[in-house]
Protein backbone atom coordinates (compact mmCIF):
# COMPACT_ATOMS: atom_id res chain seq x y z
CA UNK A 1 0.00 0.00 0.00
CA UNK A 2 1.02 3.56 -0.64
CA UNK A 3 0.91 6.52 1.66
CA UNK A 4 -2.41 7.20 3.35
CA UNK A 5 -3.72 3.74 2.59
CA UNK A 6 -4.53 4.43 -1.11
CA UNK A 7 -3.73 1.81 -3.70
CA UNK A 8 -1.54 3.11 -6.54
CA UNK A 9 -4.04 1.74 -9.11
CA UNK A 10 -6.59 4.34 -7.96
CA UNK A 11 -4.46 7.32 -9.00
CA UNK A 12 -5.97 9.55 -11.68
CA UNK A 13 -9.48 8.12 -11.38
CA UNK A 14 -10.84 11.35 -9.89
CA UNK A 15 -10.07 13.18 -13.13
CA UNK A 16 -11.90 10.55 -15.18
CA UNK A 17 -14.87 10.63 -12.83
CA UNK A 18 -15.01 14.42 -13.03
CA UNK A 19 -14.99 14.35 -16.84
CA UNK A 20 -17.70 11.70 -16.98
CA UNK A 21 -19.86 13.62 -14.51
CA UNK A 22 -19.27 16.92 -16.30
CA UNK A 23 -20.14 15.64 -19.74
CA UNK A 24 -22.80 13.15 -18.72
CA UNK A 25 -24.69 15.17 -16.12
CA UNK A 26 -23.69 18.81 -15.93
CA UNK A 27 -23.92 19.70 -19.63
CA UNK A 28 -27.44 18.26 -20.12
CA UNK A 29 -28.50 19.89 -16.86
CA UNK A 30 -27.16 23.25 -18.05
CA UNK A 31 -29.11 22.85 -21.33
CA UNK A 32 -32.34 22.14 -19.45
CA UNK A 33 -31.84 25.23 -17.27
CA UNK A 34 -31.19 27.42 -20.34
CA UNK A 35 -34.18 25.98 -22.23
CA UNK A 36 -36.53 26.49 -19.28
CA UNK A 37 -35.30 30.06 -18.85
CA UNK A 38 -35.98 30.79 -22.52
CA UNK A 39 -39.47 29.30 -22.34
CA UNK A 40 -40.29 31.37 -19.25
CA UNK A 41 -38.94 34.46 -21.02
CA UNK A 42 -41.05 33.72 -24.09
CA UNK A 43 -44.18 33.31 -21.95
CA UNK A 44 -43.47 36.63 -20.24
CA UNK A 45 -42.94 38.24 -23.66
CA UNK A 46 -46.26 36.80 -24.84
CA UNK A 47 -48.14 38.24 -21.86
CA UNK A 48 -46.46 41.61 -22.37
CA UNK A 49 -47.15 41.54 -26.13
CA UNK A 50 -50.85 40.79 -25.63
CA UNK A 51 -51.21 43.54 -23.04
CA UNK A 52 -49.45 46.20 -25.10
CA UNK A 53 -51.15 45.22 -28.37
CA UNK A 54 -54.59 45.44 -26.77
CA UNK A 55 -53.87 48.80 -25.15
CA UNK A 56 -52.58 50.25 -28.43
CA UNK A 57 -55.47 48.86 -30.51
CA UNK A 58 -58.33 50.19 -28.35
CA UNK A 59 -56.80 53.68 -28.28
CA UNK A 60 -56.38 54.02 -32.04
CA UNK A 61 -58.60 55.99 -34.39
CA UNK A 62 -59.37 53.20 -36.88
CA UNK A 63 -59.38 49.42 -36.97
CA UNK A 64 -56.84 49.23 -39.80
CA UNK A 65 -54.21 51.45 -38.21
CA UNK A 66 -55.01 50.02 -34.79
CA UNK A 67 -54.17 46.52 -35.93
CA UNK A 68 -50.95 47.63 -37.61
CA UNK A 69 -49.80 49.54 -34.54
CA UNK A 70 -50.86 46.73 -32.21
CA UNK A 71 -48.77 44.24 -34.21
CA UNK A 72 -45.82 46.63 -34.00
CA UNK A 73 -46.25 46.86 -30.22
CA UNK A 74 -46.32 43.05 -29.96
CA UNK A 75 -43.19 42.80 -32.12
CA UNK A 76 -41.40 45.27 -29.85
CA UNK A 77 -42.40 43.28 -26.75
CA UNK A 78 -40.89 40.15 -28.29
CA UNK A 79 -37.81 41.98 -29.55
CA UNK A 80 -37.14 43.13 -25.97
CA UNK A 81 -36.55 39.44 -25.14
CA UNK A 82 -34.52 38.77 -28.28
CA UNK A 83 -37.35 36.83 -29.91
CA UNK A 84 -39.14 37.25 -33.22
CA UNK A 85 -42.92 36.93 -33.27
CA UNK A 86 -44.40 35.39 -36.44
CA UNK A 87 -47.07 37.63 -37.97
CA UNK A 88 -49.69 34.87 -37.86
CA UNK A 89 -49.16 34.27 -34.12
CA UNK A 90 -51.34 37.17 -32.91
CA UNK A 91 -55.04 37.54 -33.63
CA UNK A 92 -57.52 40.33 -32.90
CA UNK A 93 -61.27 39.77 -32.74
CA UNK A 94 -64.38 41.64 -31.64
CA UNK A 95 -67.85 40.17 -31.05
CA UNK A 96 -69.37 43.17 -32.84
CA UNK A 97 -67.87 46.14 -34.56
CA UNK A 98 -64.39 46.90 -33.25
CA UNK A 99 -63.70 50.26 -31.64
CA UNK A 100 -67.33 51.14 -31.08
CA UNK A 101 -67.94 52.54 -27.60
CA UNK A 102 -68.65 49.76 -25.12
CA UNK A 103 -67.36 46.92 -27.33
CA UNK A 104 -64.66 44.46 -26.33
CA UNK A 105 -61.49 43.52 -28.16
CA UNK A 106 -60.00 40.04 -27.72
CA UNK A 107 -56.27 39.58 -28.32
CA UNK A 108 -54.99 36.01 -28.68
CA UNK A 109 -51.39 34.92 -29.15
CA UNK A 110 -50.51 31.35 -30.11
CA UNK A 111 -46.94 30.46 -31.01
CA UNK A 112 -44.92 27.25 -30.96
CA UNK A 113 -41.48 28.25 -29.75
CA UNK A 114 -38.64 26.04 -30.96
CA UNK A 115 -36.21 24.97 -28.27
CA UNK A 116 -32.75 26.55 -28.45
CA UNK A 117 -29.95 24.88 -30.43
CA UNK A 118 -32.14 22.22 -32.01
CA UNK A 119 -31.33 21.00 -35.54
CA UNK A 120 -33.58 22.30 -38.31
CA UNK A 121 -35.42 19.00 -38.73
CA UNK A 122 -36.28 18.64 -35.05
CA UNK A 123 -37.31 22.21 -34.22
CA UNK A 124 -40.97 21.68 -35.19
CA UNK A 125 -41.12 18.42 -33.22
CA UNK A 126 -39.61 19.89 -30.10
CA UNK A 127 -41.53 23.15 -29.93
CA UNK A 128 -43.11 24.50 -26.76
CA UNK A 129 -46.58 26.03 -27.10
CA UNK A 130 -46.69 29.65 -25.93
CA UNK A 131 -50.22 31.00 -25.41
CA UNK A 132 -51.58 34.28 -24.08
CA UNK A 133 -54.91 36.06 -24.40
CA UNK A 134 -56.79 38.95 -22.91
CA UNK A 135 -59.81 41.17 -23.48
CA UNK A 136 -59.85 44.95 -23.59
CA UNK A 137 -62.95 47.16 -23.31
CA UNK A 138 -63.35 50.13 -25.61
CA UNK A 139 -64.13 53.26 -23.62
CA UNK A 140 -67.87 53.96 -23.26
CA UNK A 141 -67.26 57.69 -23.71
CA UNK A 142 -65.22 57.34 -26.87
CA UNK A 143 -66.77 59.30 -29.73
CA UNK A 144 -68.21 56.93 -32.34
CA UNK A 145 -66.24 56.73 -35.58
CA UNK A 146 -62.95 57.84 -34.05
Amino acid sequence: MGRGGNDSSERGSAVVEFIVMGVGVLIPLAYVVIAVAQVIGAQAAAQHAVREAGRVFVRDASVQTGEVRARQAADIAFADRGLELPESAIDFSCPGACLTPGSTLSVDLAWDMPLPWMPAGLDSWLAVPIRASSEYPVDEYRPAGI
